[in-house]
């Protein structure tokens, strides 16, 4: 994941984040800085800057007392869209009126499942920045989460009917 900003004092400041290992990368106007450390990077000036937070949370650049924000704090929409497709799953799936109507595997299986795309829901939305794209992820987020689940309740159910 890359992020781009453009700051007064520093002037272009390009932040990767690696997805697979978490493994950061920083350049301040197309120079890459040297890694002092797992977060830390040495800048041009000659000062260390440190990063905190990652690309899902939020990250910032510590430079000299300085914050420079390098990607958006998670909002608190998006949180919810990432909570939606678990609480459906665990409701629907541990309630047997709703069971009745449309098998849906709720407990470990429904609860890893949909934690599972939750959180690759909630990866696609930092993903983005319009924010009706976000809602549309989410949205897909729970249809997918859902469909599984539902489709995992009526492989159980077929299995224990032969």
């Amino acid at each position: 994941m890359n992020g781009k900003i453009q700051n007064e004092k520093y002037g272009e400041i390009l932040y990767g984040e690696n997805f697979w290992t978490g493994r950061k990368s920083l350049s301040v106007n197309g120079v890459p800085l040297n890694r002092i450390s797992k977060k830390e990077f040495q800048m041009p000036d000659g000062g260390i800057g440190t990063i905190k937070g990652n690309f899902l949370y939020g990250a910032c650049l510590l430079i000299n007392g300085e914050t420079v924000r390098l990607t958006a704090k998670i909002k608190w929409y998006e949180i919810v869209l990432c909570l939606l497709p678990f609480l459906l799953v665990m409701i629907w799936g541990n309630t047997f009126a709703l069971c009745e109507i449309l098998p849906v595997a709720g407990g470990a299986i429904g609860g890893a499942v949909s934690a599972v795309l939750s959180c690759t829901g909630l990866f696609f939305m930092r993903s983005v920045k319009p924010v009706w794209a976000k809602i549309l992820i989410g949205l897909a987020a729970i249809a997918v989460t859902f469909g599984i689940c539902c489709g995992i309740g009526f492989a159980f159910l077929g299995a224990l009917a032969k």
